[in-house]
């Protein structure tokens, strides 16, 4: 069996579903008229989550690029917001996580999260240039081991792009001198809405179980299958001679 599900693409438009308890476990949100401005409109309790920590992304590193504020205020704001967005994020998420196996995924984030916010505000508090000066690059890589770690524990190859998208950055940022942090901003929060609006591949460990079970029985049909066709060769064979 493949990590990967096989015949699954990497990102697809969202598939609308009819399965009423599906849409109610995943707490999915309706929004006709986002429907209007060609957005799929349906937003799963992950999506949510995606889009709250775009704008938390979008509002911290745009503001930081855009607004002459003290380091001090930039860090007591930062604080507010990723604490309010990791808050929203495990409302929203935690007992989808808890269903679905995948309980680590969401403290990983969560770690990964608080950790960054930690060096952030220690480097600013004790004024650790280096530090000071690789803000963007600390939250890319951050960013782009979540992104692996979610590729991993739902085996999905859309997020192992997204980590090599965001680790990519980290190398090419030098480039956009001066605009560090809006360049950061805008590929941290374009993943995520892009992300919140399709619907990526996916092999999560409760439907590993039934997905096995699946691939044995067509395993097994095809080589009975073609046993049959080979036994029924074989009588023609006899027949004809």
């Amino acid at each position: 069996m493949t990590f990967f599900k096989p015949r699954q693409p990497i990102l697809q438009r969202k598939q609308s579903s009819s399965d009423t308890q599906q849409f109610l476990s995943m707490k999915c949100l309706r929004i006709k008229s986002a429907e209007k401005f060609f957005l799929s409109g349906i937003y799963t309790c992950v999506d949510q989550a995606m889009l709250v920590w775009g704008v938390v992304a979008a509002i911290i590193f745009f503001s930081a690029q855009f607004l002459s504020v003290s380091w001090a205020d930039q860090a007591f704001f930062w604080s507010v917001f990723t604490i309010f967005a990791i808050i929203v994020m495990t409302s929203l998420t935690y007992s989808w996580a808890v269903w679905e196996k995948v309980s680590g995924l969401l403290y990983g984030w969560i770690f990964l999260m608080i950790f960054g916010l930690i060096i952030t505000d220690s480097a600013i508090a004790f004024s650790w240039g280096y530090i000071l000066g690789h803000l963007c690059e600390l939250w890319l890589i951050l960013s782009a081991l979540g992104y692996f770690l979610t590729g991993w524990m739902m085996r999905s190859r859309a997020f192992f792009l997204a980590g090599i998208i965001h680790g990519s950055m980290v190398l090419v940022l030098p480039l956009f001198a001066g605009w560090q942090f809006a360049t950061t901003g805008l590929v941290m929060m374009s993943n995520l809405f892009l992300f919140s609006e399709g619907q990526w591949d996916m092999l999560l460990p409760r439907e590993l179980k039934e997905y096995s079970v699946e691939e044995v029985n067509h395993v097994s049909l095809t080589r009975k299958s073609a046993h049959q066709d080979s036994s029924t060769r074989n009588q023609l064979s006899i027949i004809s001679f």
